[in-house]
């Protein structure tokens, strides 16, 4: 008996959408099993000593080793050799030493993957102070997950000082919104501190990325859509960077960072108490960041060796190389210099009577 127009028209949308549900399910399978299409390429040496980690969003790579050159911002060429040891840490010390133990505890300022072993700034803070030195960092690291990194390993090394490095850009870190619309990106799934002390997990990634945690078939098709468009990672035309310098507070994305980022500072406070000291220092100047971290500090009352980016930027201004060519990290010139200026800082904490373990 002949089929109805309707029942045809029925059975043939019923077969296109099994037909499309097949062929996505395939797609799905295969992608999923074989991600390269839709992963990113790998960071170049030094750069690709990160390891993917679900709850801290990404550790360092236990043992990595790398030696090679690297250009600095005035076009030298200089050799580089670096390692990251035990628990990734830049420089782990000995846990049962005697004299005060320092942890230096930062991001990509800490991991200074552009500057060899030997000339780390907080090397040389510890071959000329009484100290045992601890390292850790990693690119792209939010105060948050310094943190939590701090947290997990607190009790092997059991610090009598923390050396907490800051970089105005952690407010974006902070925040998976303020990340989003910023010229600056990550776009990694990591956690965040909300301002109740609470913590949870986001992928600060903008369209098409977002759908690749739902559907690595349908971010293929749509960033392959991206791309021939011309849109795919573009930055906005006026990013958060702009924003937060114009309005500072009235820009209620960078407001709630501050907020998150005090939070941070109130659980930073809470873990050391009694057990640690803590001085906190940021490695760049841009404003009204810096500002606002040496407010935190303030109202936290956390000790904060201030004046690094401007005692930098006099042996800038006089013609001196001390960044890579980034512009940013510092070479060894640059290592140099911030050793120096933190030093009579870590001498005053070490000095205070009161100072656990000293």
């Amino acid at each position: 008996m002949a089929q109805s127009p309707a029942r045809r028209i029925l059975f043939s949308l019923i077969a296109s959408t099994i037909g499309l549900l097949l062929v996505f399910a395939v797609g799905e399978l295969f992608f999923r099993i074989f991600p390269g299409p839709v992963s990113d390429p790998p960071a170049p040496p030094p750069y690709n000593y990160r390891v993917p980690d679900r709850e801290y969003g990404w550790l360092v790579q236990e043992g990595y080793r790398h030696t090679g050159e690297l250009r600095d911002k005035c076009d030298t060429i200089y050799p580089l050799t670096i390692s990251f040891g035990k628990n990734g840490f830049r420089k782990w010390g000995n846990p049962d030493a005697k004299r005060p133990k320092v942890l230096f505890l930062g991001d990509s300022y800490t991991a200074c993957a552009q500057t060899s072993d030997d000339h780390l700034f907080y090397k040389l803070l510890g071959d000329s102070l009484p100290i045992e030195v601890f390292a850790f960092g990693a690119a792209g690291y939010s105060n948050a997950q310094q943190y939590l990194a701090l947290e997990k390993y607190i009790d092997a090394v059991k610090p009598d000082l923390v050396v907490w490095q800051l970089c105005c850009n952690d407010f974006i870190d902070n925040y998976w919104e303020l990340e989003k619309v910023a010229g600056y990106h990550v776009r990694m799934r990591r956690p965040y501190v909300l301002e109740d002390g609470s913590v949870t997990h986001k992928l600060a990634a903008e369209y098409p990325r977002n759908v690749k945690p739902y559907s690595h078939f349908l971010y293929f098709i749509l960033k392959r859509i991206a791309e021939a468009q011309g849109t795919f990672d573009q930055p906005p035309a006026e990013p958060a960077e702009k924003w937060i310098a114009e309005k500072n507070l009235d820009y209620e994305p960078f407001a709630r960072s501050v907020r998150m980022t005090d939070a941070v500072f109130k659980k930073m406070k809470t873990l050391l108490a009694g057990k640690t000291r803590l001085l906190v220092f940021d490695a760049d100047g841009f404003q009204p960041q810096y500002d606002q971290f040496a407010r935190l500090c303030r109202e936290n009352k956390l000790d904060f060796a201030d004046g690094l980016p401007a005692y930098l930027q006099t042996f800038e201004g006089a013609g001196q190389c001390i960044r890579t060519d980034d512009g940013y990290h510092w070479n060894n010139r640059g290592n140099e210099l911030a050793a120096a200026f933190l030093r009579p800082f870590i001498e005053k904490q070490i000095a205070t009577q009161d100072l656990p373990g000293f």
